[in-house]
């Protein structure tokens, strides 16, 4: 949309402090909105008792029928979810059907498995009204959604035979209440006045993008700190203003269309404003999206901008080209985008032990700004959640630690990581509870997500955690490529556009998911542990171009600990010497003490780990002819938990071509008191019945010694079962169990009507394929039950019957947890610490090896 060809709307009272008494009201709607009442149908994912396929596994997919008045049509049709066997997830979104009062309307779904040759085989049906599946109709504007039901399916296999149960389908239906005021109208430019700011403006530069941002002042009486609002320059953006303009006309209608808690995660936006600008040629006339300035009040602000999608182009979208979208599938496919569903596009305010990374350092070209630029942004884009979650809570160089003498007064640097962490958990679950409430899928591509917090300054302990959370920003952004759709617009599309728009959502939606989970693990493996048992030293050589070489690993029992010098060893447990041994074996020096925190802190106090230095250390940079390395230090804590095990990794920075490396940095490791359940409330605040989940979030990296303690190489002489730890098997199916986990509770906590405590059944009539179920006969539905047990990495098999044949009444046995109807999972790895033992001696799950102390 050209400013040239736009008119003049107006600006926007709200966001701006002004008041909009005076004004006068159409009587259509002083008199209220007139309403459509429409029911969205959700078809999750199905589970099947047998495989309906001759060989090999099965292609399922889900057809959803309406029947009403003698009449059935079919309304929608999922995608085909290849190889899924008996467990497809469609996470399909069906048309919009209106719904009238005591409707009689009946709904069938029906589960099929495609065939490459062949008519698709039937796999069962289930049936229910629509009076059960959708939530009750408002009378406000806005989106209702239902709890998540299944459904049993059946198969009848004769007219005298009783029908065979199949399976179960899992649904769920939203009411949308939309009102028809307003209905196909096209918004203009909201325009901005222009004497509510100072002139003329500044510019600051351009950051990713080719739009340049500008400096915008409040005159004096705003309401608002002076620089609250940013401007975007509008000549480059004219891609984005349609997508914020309609968002803006939403939100001044009631009900947001349904869209209100998506939207309300949007920058901030008050429309166009015409300003001048002083250039070398004279003062210029510039045109600017106003919106919210994410660095407003923030000393060193810390902000992560995440693109969102495993597929961030398509040709002929937007005025996208073949080429351009080859170009960008290219980078999805070797960047993160196609591991976790995102990745880092750009990272402002880096603590010190990122900056210290030089992406060119193994080739020598460390004086080219505009070559390191560039690999700069190939190392954020693949690098994994984990990673890039570690780097944004690390605090232990920048800003300046509390002394513990001012601890009362003033929050440390530990504290102010905690809470950044909890308000980016509950915000981010909301967000993918949000996306789950649209009542149609959005087309968002290459759309982003921000992480951002005030990582300069470290605030007054009375009122600081308000002054933290305040200053946590969560925020979706980017609409260049981004299209917002409505319940309006979603009807008047073709099938096929349905089809792409649902598409592209899943895509959107499963990297929220992924990003909230990521961040929700971050938060339980370093900030909910009560007690941590053992720290491991690692310290590597820093390899921009492949994988770090490994120098030397050192692990110690957490107790307080003096200034100790220890001997690094090698993976197999020889000490490391530097040089072939005429310097001497190679050492890190260290200390561990306790700090309290002052209550009422939310934390009981941290363990403070000292890396001093390194001495001796060998060199590994032989392939770049020196005779040098660059070391760094991964430190890793674990402990054992009922949810499972605990591994908290922190990084220090690398010291460039050194062999006896000074680090002098402090490390915290978080305790956290036994009573209290931050995580919970996190994720209660996200959405009711979230808070259960706390057992889905397994550790981000566990140390090699586990593994190798967990199952000895050449134990027994066989090979390692298909239960091992190992990257391959055990660690990938633990992990997609606990991301659908994840993913089906998020489903259960986005219902707005939420079903009653304990086991709820609802009795709906239930009609078989083919036929109506008789008056009076009633099927039970059972609603989808939050479920708890532990989900970690499992043990093996041969361990687990080895305790049991012992009997010992010390040693527990890890038995499976499972429940009905929920994603089989497997016990973790059970620490018992071994009565008479040296503290740093161990016994994981009845195995009898013991950690050396050195």
């Amino acid at each position: 949309m050209g400013c040239g060809h736009s008119h003049h709307v107006g600006y926007h009272p709200k966001l701006l402090g002004r008041s909009e008494s005076g004004k006068a009201r159409p009587a259509s709607e002083s008199e209220g909105p007139k309403l459509e009442s429409f029911v969205v149908i959700r078809v999750l994912r199905a589970d099947l008792l047998r495989s309906f396929d001759a060989y090999g596994k099965m292609d399922p997919f889900a057809g959803v029928e309406w029947h009403q008045e003698g009449t059935r049509k079919e309304i929608a049709r999922t995608r085909i979810d290849w190889n899924a066997d008996m467990h497809p997830h469609w996470d399909h979104t069906c048309r919009g059907q209106p719904f009238k009062m005591a409707s009689n309307a009946m709904v069938e779904f029906q589960v099929m498995e495609g065939n490459v040759i062949g008519r698709p085989s039937f796999c069962g049906a289930a049936q229910i009204s629509i009076g059960d599946l959708a939530p009750e109709p408002t009378s406000e504007v806005g989106t209702a959604t239902g709890p998540v039901l299944k459904l049993e399916l059946k198969l009848a296999s004769g007219p005298t035979c009783e029908p065979e149960l199949t399976g179960h389908v899992f649904v769920q239906a939203l009411m949308v209440q939309t009102s028809v005021l307003g209905r196909g109208k096209t918004p203009g430019l909201s325009r901005v006045d222009e004497g509510l700011f100072e002139g003329p403006i500044e510019r600051l530069g351009v950051s990713g993008g080719s739009a340049a941002f500008f400096k915008l002042h409040l005159k004096p009486g705003s309401g608002r700190p002076r620089d609250y609002f940013i401007g975007k320059d509008l000549s480059h953006a004219e891609d984005e203003v349609t997508f914020y303009e309609e968002a803006l006309a939403l939100k001044r209608q009631p009900g947001v269309a349904g869209l209100g808690p998506l939207l309300s995660y949007t920058l901030e936006y008050a429309g166009v404003l015409t300003n001048t600008e002083e250039t070398s040629a004279g003062e210029k006339k510039t045109e600017l999206l106003v919106m919210r300035n994410l660095r407003c009040g923030s000393s060193k602000h810390r902000f992560l901008d995440i693109k969102i999608g495993q597929k961030t182009a398509q040709a002929g979208w937007q005025g996208k080209s073949r080429v351009a979208a080859l170009r960008q599938s290219m980078v999805d496919g070797i960047t993160n985008s196609s591991c976790e569903g995102f990745r880092l596009e750009g990272f402002d305010g880096r603590p010190p032990a990122l900056e210290s990374m030089d992406p060119l350092l193994d080739l020598g070209m460390t004086g080219n700004a505009k070559m390191a630029k560039k690999a700069l942004r190939v190392m954020l884009q693949r690098m994994p959640a984990a990673e890039m979650l570690l780097h944004w809570l690390d605090l232990h160089q920048e800003p300046s630690d509390v002394p513990n003498e001012k601890m009362k007064l003033q929050l440390c640097t530990t504290e102010v990581a905690e809470i950044v962490c909890h308000e980016a958990v509950r915000s981010l679950c909301g967000l993918a509870v949000a996306c789950r409430r649209s009542p149609v899928p959005q087309k968002w591509i290459g759309s982003s997500v921000g992480l951002g917090f005030d990582s300069g300054r470290l605030p007054q302990r009375k009122g600081g955690e308000e002054e933290v959370r305040k200053s946590t920003l969560v925020c979706i952004f980017d609409w260049g490529r981004s299209e917002l759709n409505t319940m309006n617009k979603h009807m008047q599309l073709s099938e096929k556009d349905q089809l792409d728009r649902g598409e592209f959502w899943r895509y959107y939606m499963g990297g929220i998911d992924r990003l909230a989970w990521e961040a929700a693990r971050a938060y339980q493996h370093r900030f909910s542990c009560s007690k941590w048992s053992l720290l491991t030293f690692k310290v590597c050589d820093f390899d921009s171009m492949s994988e770090n070489d490994f120098i030397g690993r050192l692990c110690v029992p957490v107790e307080e600990t003096p200034e100790t010098c220890a001997d690094l060893n090698s993976k197999d447990g020889n000490h490391v010497v530097g040089d072939y041994g005429w310097r001497g074996s190679a050492t890190l020096t260290y200390s561990i003490t306790w700090r309290p925190f002052p209550q009422p802190s939310r934390l009981k106090g941290a363990w403070r780990v000292h890396l001093i230095r390194a001495q001796h250390l060998p060199r590994q940079d032989k392939m770049q002819l020196r005779t040098t390395s660059d070391p760094m230090c991964e430190i890793t804590a674990c402990a054992a938990d009922p949810k499972g095990l605990l591994c908290l990794r922190q990084v220090s920075s690398v010291k460039v071509r050194h062999l006896d490396p000074e680090w002098g940095e402090t490390f915290d490791l978080p305790v956290a008191n036994a009573e209290d359940s931050h995580l919970h409330e996190a994720l209660e605040g996200a959405a009711g019945g979230l808070g259960s989940c706390g057992d889905v979030f397994l550790a981000e990296k566990i140390p090699t010694w586990i593994r190798e303690q967990i199952f000895p190489q050449g134990m027994h002489g066989r090979s390692s079962s298909r239960w091992s730890w190992s990257e391959n098997n055990l660690d990938n199916e633990a992990l997609d169990r606990a991301l659908d986990t994840w993913k089906a509770r998020l489903d259960l906590a986005s219902a707005t009507v939420s079903p009653s405590s304990g086991a709820r059944c609802r009795e709906v009539a239930v009609a078989e394929h083919g036929q109506m179920a008789a008056p009076g006969e009633k099927h039970k539905i059972m609603m989808e039950e939050h479920r708890t047990g532990a989900i970690e990495a499992a043990v093996l098999s041969e361990l687990d019957a080895r305790s049991h044949k012992a009997g010992s009444a010390e040693e527990p046995s890890l038995v499976a947890v499972g429940a009905e109807d929920a994603i089989p999972v497997l016990s973790p790895p059970v620490m018992i610490e071994r009565k008479g033992i040296h503290q740093s001696c161990w016994e994981l799950s009845g195995c009898a090896a013991c950690i050396p102390s050195s």
